[in-house]
């Protein structure tokens, strides 16, 4: 489910203009590093709340070649 906060907004990153695309590439690279990281039950819950609430379906999409991350 995607977070609302208390006005019942929530982030809309569905578009493909330039902010969107750098703000999913700093999420994408963010769910890298906790990728990287100990999978505790928190860092999976952090990295699906971010590709929730960010729109991202493979961090793949929007980092270019990650074979080397």
């Amino acid at each position: 489910m995607k977070y609302k906060n208390k006005d019942g907004i929530s982030l809309n990153y569905t578009s493909d203009d330039i902010h969107t695309k750098l703000a999913k590439e700093v999420v994408s690279e963010a769910i890298l590093l906790l990728n990287q990281s100990k999978h505790g039950d928190t860092v999976v819950k952090t990295i699906d709340f971010l590709k929730e609430n960010f729109d991202i379906t493979e961090v793949e999409d929007f980092m270019g070649d990650t074979e080397n991350v």
